[in-house]
């Protein structure tokens, strides 16, 4: 009974073991840590709520102005004093329906800077999406660097390792004197110092790869592989900084601003202008059975045109325009594409 108890109790170790051991050792690709970290990050799911957002805007933005009602019930007589009729015998009844008219498309405009801010916000989380898998491609580049530094480090102690053991063969045919096999012994600990620094580093760039993935696996469960090369073939900097002008999101974005800035004004250009009301009247005033009228309500844009955010409209696209005009003369010398 005990030897099987003993056998239980093994084969339940060794199985924990490997559960620990066999299945957390997998190393991921660099595809496999880019989709989980698009699948984890918060940063990145926050910016698609502000996309959505955005949208949701421009459903406010496309709509028409509410109609209004107003219904009045008038000369109602509560006092017994006059002549004899009852207090609702002259009751003047109104229903008046009112709709504000637009000029010169400003639901139009509003729906297209709603639409322009909307692509603004797009190209915005496709550039934070960039950032950080820049920084995530260089948290995995960094993990393999250290882990071919640490792989190189062992080699060396091992090659180390054999010298001394041939240089100890000396020694005992008397070829070399034992302070000089002392002294290779002790150079020995350069090697191992090296390869627990070369450790280290490879934990502290596991360590940062895993904060980024928001990822909590004991490091030593931990492992990244893929590709470590280096090619000298660098491609012309006038392709390269082509490239980033295709492709940046950022730049995209300074030009979707510029854009957006100029609807802005021809919104604050038709905001300034007048927008009647148009109303109907239905109503009952004895002795008259019924009857029916139309009214118009213009403002009188005096005073008040709109003036301030026409301004403000225009320096924006000033502004703007500058600040285009020098993110894209320093363009940077790499493409997103390179991440890919």
């Amino acid at each position: 009974m005990d030897r099987v108890v003993r056998c239980f109790c093994f084969g339940l170790l060794s199985v924990i073991v490997f559960a620990g051991t066999g299945f957390g050792q997998r190393a991921l690709t660099w595809q496999e840590v880019r989709d989980k970290f698009e699948a984890a990050n918060l940063t990145l799911r926050a910016g698609q709520i502000g996309i959505d957002e955005s949208r949701a805007q421009e459903i406010t933005a496309n709509l028409h102005p509410n109609p209004n009602l107003t219904v009045a019930a008038d000369q109602i007589d509560p006092f017994n004093g006059g002549p004899p009729h009852g207090p609702f015998a002259y009751l003047l009844t109104t229903a008046n329906v009112s709709q504000l008219w637009e000029r010169q498309h400003k639901r139009g405009l509003r729906l297209e800077s709603a639409q322009k801010a909307t692509s603004i916000t797009t190209s915005g989380q496709a550039d934070l999406e960039r950032n950080l898998l820049f920084n995530l491609r260089g948290a995995f580049v960094e993990t393999l660097h250290q882990k071919a530094i640490l792989n190189l480090a062992k080699e060396n102690l091992t090659y180390y390792d054999h010298v001394l053991d041939v240089n100890r063969e000396r020694y005992k045919a008397g070829g070399i004197a034992q302070v000089d096999l002392k002294r290779l012994e002790l150079q020995r600990v350069q090697y191992l110092s090296d390869l627990q620094t070369a450790d280290v580093n490879l934990r502290v760039a596991k360590i940062q790869l895993l904060m980024l993935l928001n990822d909590r696996t004991p490091v030593e469960q931990f492992d990244v592989l893929g590709p470590f090369d280096f090619s000298e073939e660098l491609p012309p900097l006038v392709d390269v900084r082509q490239a980033a002008l295709d492709t940046r999101p950022d730049l995209r974005a300074a030009v979707q601003s510029v854009d957006k800035a100029k609807t802005d004004y021809r919104l604050a250009v038709a905001n300034g202008s007048t927008d009647p009301t148009i109303g109907v009247d239905v109503g009952r005033n004895p002795p008259i059975d019924a009857y029916v009228g139309l009214n118009v309500s213009i403002p009188l844009r005096i005073f008040d045109r709109n003036q301030g955010e026409k301004r403000r409209t225009q320096l924006d696209i000033v502004s703007l325009g500058k600040g285009n005009h020098s993110q894209l003369g320093d363009a940077c010398l790499f493409a997103p594409s390179s991440l890919r």
